[in-house]
């Protein structure tokens, strides 16, 4: 089944393999034997000769970081190569106007991993470095939050970092680990900040030391502001570290043991306990199991701490 251009980069960006018909994207991790050499065919030299030795030193289990891992096609053609180690690498010959926008457009999208995609290449980079200890600590319970991260020129060669609630000793973390400016770093995992940061694609330090800001403020876990931030939709839409403390505060109303706990708390602090009770009317002549699904629908919500022992419960805005 043919790709469009669009489906093909967003496929590239998780090395799946795709054809459009002119572009197309090979795993070699997953290609059938053969077939790479047979798709050089009308790669120039000495690209040719070197990509076909490289790939035969991988068959036969030779992996190194420079090895290649994912191959595009223009009409036939190599342009770009991304290796074992996520370094993208476009080819220097003639290409055609096609070819060389096509050419452009897979290296920005090889340039731009997922994050699932950054681990599974960072894992069997660290093995091959003889640092499994990185690939095992993504099982690892980090309820205090920890930071997988790597220069983005070398996206593989990560470290375990971890960072608080000041960005100036954040910054001076990942500075000295990666040997590289912050702007300059890529966050692989960030394990303990929840849905949000599991999920979010790219994540930025600032608003990773507000949500422990948040978290210490309120007393709150880590796993708590990442659920709430992933609630409010800033997985998927860009935040500012600045706002996100003040909307938090703003939603925060507290912890209880359940939803049906929080609608008792409710009931009583809008005076329907005390009413109910001067009118002689009995506590259960009230559906609270009703009311209890209809606020929770529409008026607030409860986010999973990742305890396991209480909810935490919080206004609903007009952003969902």
């Amino acid at each position: 089944m043919r790709n469009t251009i669009a489906e093909a980069l967003r496929h590239m960006r998780a090395l799946h393999d795709t054809d459009t018909g002119r572009l197309r994207g090979v795993h070699l991790r997953h290609s059938a034997p053969g077939l790479p050499r047979r798709l050089l065919d009308l790669t120039p030299q000495p690209w040719r000769d070197q990509l076909c030795q490289a790939i035969t030193a991988r068959e036969a289990g030779t992996v190194t970081p420079d090895s290649p891992e994912y191959l595009v096609f223009s009409d036939h053609q190599l342009v770009v190569v991304l290796s074992a180690a996520g370094r993208v690498v476009v080819s220097d010959y003639p290409l055609s106007g096609l070819q060389h926008r096509h050419q452009q457009a897979a290296a920005a999208a090889l340039a731009d991993l997922t994050r699932h995609t950054l681990r599974e290449l960072a894992d069997r980079r660290a093995a091959l470095d003889g640092r499994d200890r990185d690939a095992r600590a993504e099982y690892d319970n980090h309820p205090d939050g920890a930071l997988r991260i790597a220069p983005s020129h070398d996206p593989s060669n990560t470290r375990w970092v971890p960072i608080g609630a000041d960005p100036h000793d954040a910054y001076r973390t990942v500075q000295q680990a990666c040997h590289a400016r912050p702007e300059q770093v890529l966050i692989i995992t960030a394990a303990g900040y929840g849905r949000y940061g599991r999920d979010r694609h790219r994540l930025c330090l600032d608003v990773l030391c507000t949500m422990h800001q948040i978290a210490q403020t309120h007393q709150v876990t880590l796993y708590t502001v990442g659920n709430w931030l992933d609630a409010e939709g800033a997985t998927t839409n860009d935040i500012t570290a600045h706002t996100i403390a003040a909307q938090f505060t703003a939603a925060y109303i507290g912890r209880f043991p359940n939803d049906r706990a929080y609608t008792t708390h409710r009931m009583a602090e809008l005076g329907w306990t005390l009413a109910l009770h001067d009118a002689g009317i009995p506590a259960d002549y009230l559906d609270t199991a009703a009311i209890t699904r209809d606020w929770f629908s529409h008026q607030v919500r409860q986010i999973d701490p990742g305890t396991h022992d209480h909810i935490e419960v919080f206004h609903r805005t007009q952003r969902r």
